[in-house]
């Protein structure tokens, strides 16, 4: 059987490493290497994870099937275009750009070169998230009325600053969280027609430097199903906290009430760490990962998100932005 081969393009991505120890581990793949402009960054990575730091033209002269986006958000571009160029497939890493323009660009870039472009939607694989999606399309509920969603987490640290410059991810809070529920919306079905939403800085909630970006975000919705939802992606959690945040939807319909946790199997662990949170459902990465490796090898795949659920996500993300800048609701085309 021969291997696919796989690349990360780009590692300053907190799932980078997860994604390199579980592609190293798997038996019909080849991690061929990484590329990285940071140094100092690709130095680190390249000792945790033994993989061979690679100048992009010769990581690419490989010829990966598939390559895995992990840069920093406004990167994607360039690398997705170079991976493109290439003949490889493409999963990037949510949100998929910084700019429509770009996102655009992209999906343009592997649709000529005839190669998968696909955006890393883990949440998609929860088994929650599955039944809640099948009993809203077989109209368990009856006719949906409302959705109050949060998905909370600690601010980035100073290893991980860049996810509070919007210069390098193009907003704080807003642009990191609300798109996870963005595309969950998207995925049973809703199409949003119109929002209102407050996004904040808050300084006791960011990195020193990054005072300004918003840590606090919310948003409400107007669907064109006739359903509001509500959406607070807030890095309000404290250093302190157990994990490193959570994912939560409650669902009104005319038939019935659903409430959907994640990340909600877990165990209460103390040590000398302290007080955490040890996961043992679904390995959400895992799942998505291995559905990206039947894209390389011809198959295609029934969760995994595509570049146009990526680019709809963005679009409510920077409408909110919009929304908040102008301060009033936005009309989203």
């Amino acid at each position: 059987m021969t291997p696919v081969r796989m690349a990360l393009l780009g590692i300053a991505h907190v799932h980078a490493e997860g994604y390199a120890t579980w592609l190293a581990r798997q038996v019909d793949v080849e991690v061929i290497g990484f590329a990285e402009d940071g140094s100092a960054l690709a130095a680190g990575f390249a000792a945790s994870t033994g993989l061979r730091h690679l100048a992009l033209a010769d990581l690419l002269a490989l010829h990966p099937h598939g390559v895995i986006v992990c840069s920093e958000t406004v990167h994607h571009r360039s690398y997705v275009e170079a991976a493109a160029s290439a003949g490889a497939h493409v999963l990037c890493e949510k949100p998929i750009a910084t700019t429509l323009a770009d996102a655009e660009a992209m999906l343009d870039a592997c649709r000529r070169a005839g190669v998968a472009f696909h955006t890393a939607f883990p949440v998609r694989y929860s088994p929650a998230v599955q039944t809640l999606c099948a009993e809203l399309q077989g109209g368990r509920l009856g006719g949906v009325l409302a959705y109050s969603g949060v998905n909370h987490s600690v601010s980035p640290d100073h290893e991980r600053a860049w996810f509070s410059d919007p210069a390098l991810a193009g907003g704080g809070a807003g642009m990191d969280h609300i798109i996870h529920l963005a595309d969950l919306l998207h995925h049973f079905g809703e199409r949003v027609e119109r929002m209102a939403a407050q996004l904040r800085s808050v300084p006791q909630w960011t990195v020193p430097g990054h005072d300004q970006t918003d840590a606090a975000a919310l948003v409400t919705l107007t669907l064109a199903s006739g359903a509001v939802a509500t959406i607070d992606g807030s890095w309000s959690r404290p250093r302190t906290y157990p994990r490193w945040g959570h994912l939560k939807l409650d669902v009104t319909g005319t038939g019935g009430m659903r409430s959907l946790d994640a990340f909600a199997e877990h165990l209460t662990v103390t040590n000398a760490h302290g007080r955490q949170w040890a996961g043992f459902g679904s390995d959400l990465n895992a799942a998505m990962l291995r559905e990206f490796l039947t894209v390389c090898t011809g198959g295609t795949p029934p969760i995994l998100a595509d570049g146009r659920s990526g680019l709809e996500a963005l679009r409510i993300v920077l409408a909110a932005y919009d929304s908040s800048r102008l301060g009033q609701p936005v009309a989203l085309v």
